[in-house]
């Protein structure tokens, strides 16, 4: 009788243990995607009177819509030219918040002069993107406007 007990109680600890395991991540969530633009504010920001040179800093600040609505507010410093690809390009290294209906955003990275597909790095977030991670890919559509995909890891 008493093997019989110890072997029901071993198990139901196996299938205990084995339902924690299944629930607690054995199957990770797909990243999260959100695509969104960003409309630039007029008035909104800084800019140098002079041409701009390494070192030189600015800010800027735009509207969000899409799957996210909000706003951005950048500050840039001018880098000087990397060699990418073959060419040289002028590059700055900008810090982005993206402050979004359901929390907020920290992005960080090196950008062209003419971004396209440019991936720069999800380094938090607030909110329902506590702890975020992940990448943001950037494209400038015109001058005052962009397109952003965003792609939040587990």
């Amino acid at each position: 009788m008493k093997k019989l007990l110890l072997l029901a109680i071993t198990a139901m600890a196996a299938i205990a243990t084995a339902a924690i395991l299944a629930s607690s991540g054995s199957a990770q969530d797909a990243p999260r995607t959100l695509n969104i633009t960003e409309t630039i504010q007029k008035g909104v920001g800084f800019f140098p009177k002079h041409a701009p040179r390494q070192g030189t800093r600015f800010g800027f600040g735009g509207r969000i819509s899409g799957d996210e609505s909000g706003f951005d507010r950048a500050v840039c410093t001018a880098i000087g030219n990397l060699r990418t690809r073959n060419r040289a390009a002028k590059v700055t290294l900008c810090t982005i918040e993206l402050e979004l209906s359901k929390g907020s955003l920290s992005v960080q990275g090196m950008t062209p002069q003419q971004a396209r597909n440019t991936p720069l790095a999800i380094t938090g977030g607030t909110g329902a993107y506590d702890g975020a991670r992940g990448t943001a890919t950037v494209t400038d559509v015109s001058q005052t406007q962009g397109r952003i995909h965003i792609t939040l890891l587990p």
